[in-house]
């Protein structure tokens, strides 16, 4: 639930959301349990106030939402570990609730602004939303009511039995008003302080670049500049004082770097002359160190002079890119990253400088991009890497996962996972396989993380699975590198051989869909000579494409429902298997699905697996990679590299252990 995420900035706690996402919660609680419950948008004003007002930080901090109605609190949310937090401007989630309460038929009351203004948003919203259901509405007095006017306002909005209350009254009263009348309602209270006159159009918003940029508060100072030029100057600029420590240490991290690059590609804008005076000058200055008194010009053509000349300069360039390597390496560690993560990085970002040093040097008169001078600059980079991983690789990161005594789902960069053990695995699987209901595994891996952070439907198929286990070495190595590590990895192909073995002593059956034409087939029969006992009881491999047509996927449905086995193994490749899994369980017949992939291959001995120490090394994938590189050849060695921007994304992700009480 949304109310999970929740980011503490100043002591107030903000909603980790986006503004359909709050919106979804808000349709769906309204059904399920909110009603009673109170709303509130903050900005960095109301942060600021609820900073000294402890009374008032509490009615923030017990709202049922908390909406982050400012870029720089959104901002600080994501360096705090919440990337996928955004800003939810008041007006835009107004809009979608209203279009959402359309569909619903969910029915408002309007509480706020002046009688003329309401009377405006009517007309706006039922030109707009003509279904819409609008209850009721009522302007307070410009005075401060008296307690029986405001019980008669109370009894008007219990006698509408309004779904959704808007009230636009101003900070600080609103959110006061909303804390103590909320419970008095059926529906749910929302503060929106200014938002009732925008949508009424009698407000005028920024215009949308403003608003894109959030520089919209800029547009507002000017219309009232008398009244909120001290909010929006003065308190904006303490609070990114009080919060921006962090993000201008990680960014002063940098510098260093930076200055590095940039003496490097200084020193690159000489002329070849130039370049070449200053080698030989420094050269000059190392032999005459060895023997003074040497004459530079009687031994200027000499051999000798030259090869070193050659060397100092191919050191001198090393030692460059080496300082550099170095420089980027603190940055990445004050940053978060280490260990083999830290290592990438550091290589990485030197080739890629030294690289593009090359290139610049070509538009230099006299100068020409030589690849062996980048590879002598590559090295220096990756050796200085290398010695950095050695050195600190036994340096714990200072975050470390809470103990509990049971396996918890936890948080790693866009996805959750269950970090346990492969017997824990096992033993959970067969658990499923005997239980009620529909249920399935996936085993996320380097592909996988990449697909889910643009695909919606494969980010929710993975929400909704019953076991996550980590299928990646590079994933395992990421988690490690952040200072979260997984306690172990567990491949598809590892643990069907491991669910056939416990199917075969616990008596459960088996069908096996996919692979190509008798492959499956082939797999069952050494798995069952393997594990006496074990009870596939069909295999159905459908030709290509054939979840793109309707008769075909009936087809193989109605193979696994004829036979209704316990354990159903897909080997349809990702992310088909898990799509078609997801789209089609509820009309398939089973207690436990594996999506393994290759893994029937394997079994099959249609695809050779890599030996036992290339998996140990991690570098199963090249393997894999070698035997099919014109399939994978895009996979490896261009989409996945995206793994690497997604580390960097999601690095000062939090840990949140899932309890019974509170699923992530």
């Amino acid at each position: 639930m949304i109310r999970d995420l929740r980011c503490t900035i100043l002591n107030t706690k903000l909603t980790a959301a986006t503004a359909s996402e709050a919106v979804a919660f808000l349709g769906e609680g309204i059904k399920e349990g909110l009603k009673g419950q109170y709303i509130c948008n903050v900005s960095v004003n109301t942060v600021m106030y609820a900073r000294k007002k402890e009374a008032y930080r509490e009615i923030l901090n017990h709202s049922a939402m908390t909406l982050p109605n400012s870029r720089q609190l959104s901002v600080e949310m994501n360096t705090q570990g919440y990337p996928n937090a955004a800003r939810i401007d008041i007006v835009d989630f107004m809009e979608k609730s209203f279009a959402m309460a359309e569909e619903r038929g969910l029915t408002q009351f309007l509480y706020g602004s002046t009688q003329e203004n309401l009377e405006q948003l009517k007309k706006h919203l039922l030109m707009k939303y003509p279904k819409l259901r609008i209850v009721g509405s009522y302007a307070p007095p410009f005075h401060a009511m008296e307690e029986d006017e405001d019980q008669e306002v109370t009894k008007m909005i219990q006698k509408s039995a309004a779904d959704m209350i808007w009230v636009g009254l101003g900070m600080p009263f609103q959110e006061e008003w909303v804390a103590s009348h909320a419970k008095c309602f059926d529906g749910v209270t929302i503060a929106v302080g200014y938002g009732l006159d925008v949508c009424a159009g009698v407000l005028k918003q920024a215009p949308k670049w403003m608003r894109k940029c959030s520089l919209d508060w800029i547009y507002r100072m000017m219309l009232d500049p008398k009244r909120l030029m001290k909010r929006y100057l003065a308190l904006n600029l303490r609070y990114i004082w009080l919060t921006g420590k962090k993000t201008v240490r990680n960014t002063i991290a940098w510098i260093p770097a930076l200055i590095m690059i940039l003496v490097i590609f200084v020193l690159s804008s000489q002329t070849g002359v130039a370049s070449k005076e200053s080698s030989q000058y420094l050269t000059l200055q190392l032999v005459n160190s060895v023997k003074s008194g040497v004459d530079y010009t009687a031994i200027a053509q000499a051999e000798a002079l030259e090869a070193l000349d050659t060397l100092v300069r191919m050191l001198a360039h090393m030692a460059e890119y080496a300082l550099l390597s170095l420089f980027i390496g603190l940055a990445v560690t004050v940053n978060g990253v280490r260990k083999k993560l830290r290592l990438f990085y550091m290589s990485l970002l030197g080739v890629l400088v030294a690289l593009a040093d090359e290139f610049f040097q070509i538009f230099i008169p006299g100068r020409y991009g030589d690849l062996l001078d980048a590879l002598f600059d590559s090295f220096g980079v990756i050796a200085t890497a290398i010695l950095f991983y050695i050195i600190g690789r036994n340096v714990r990161a200072k975050i470390e996962i809470p103990k509990t005594k049971e396996p918890r789902r936890r948080k790693f960069m866009n996805l959750c996972l269950d970090d346990i053990s492969f017997e824990d695995a096992v033993e959970r699987i067969g658990d499923l396989a005997k239980s009620e209901g529909k249920h399935y595994v996936v085993t996320p891996n380097v592909d996988h993380v990449i697909k889910i952070e643009n695909d919606i439907e494969f980010r929710r198929l993975y929400e909704d699975a019953d076991l996550i286990l980590t299928d990646g070495t590079p994933l395992m190595w990421i988690a490690d590198s952040l200072g979260y590590p997984i306690k172990e990895k567990i491949p598809g192909a590892d643990m069907l051989p491991r669910v056939c073995e416990m199917a075969a002593k616990k008596g459960y059956t088996m069908f096996f869909l996919g692979a190509g034409e008798g492959i499956a087939q082939t797999a069952a029969k050494r798995l069952m000579k393997r594990y006496q006992g074990l009870k596939v009881i069909g295999c159905y491999s459908p030709p290509l494409g054939f979840e793109k047509d309707s008769k075909m996927v009936e087809k193989a449905i109605k193979e696994i429902n004829q036979k209704s086995a316990d354990v159903l193994v897909l080997a349809l490749g990702s992310p088909k298997q898990e799509k078609f899994l997801y789209q089609h369980k509820n009309e398939m017949n089973f207690h436990v699905a594996l999506p393994f992939g290759a893994a029937v291959d394997f079994e099959a001995g249609e695809v050779k697996r890599a030996p036992g120490w290339i998996r140990a090394m991690g570098m199963e994938w090249f393997y894999r990679f070698l035997q099919e590189p014109g399939r994978l050849f895009r996979r490896y060695f261009i989409e996945d590299i995206m793994i690497f921007w997604l580390a960097w994304k999601y690095r000062n992700e939090i840990i949140r252990i899932g309890t019974e009480e509170d699923q992530i």
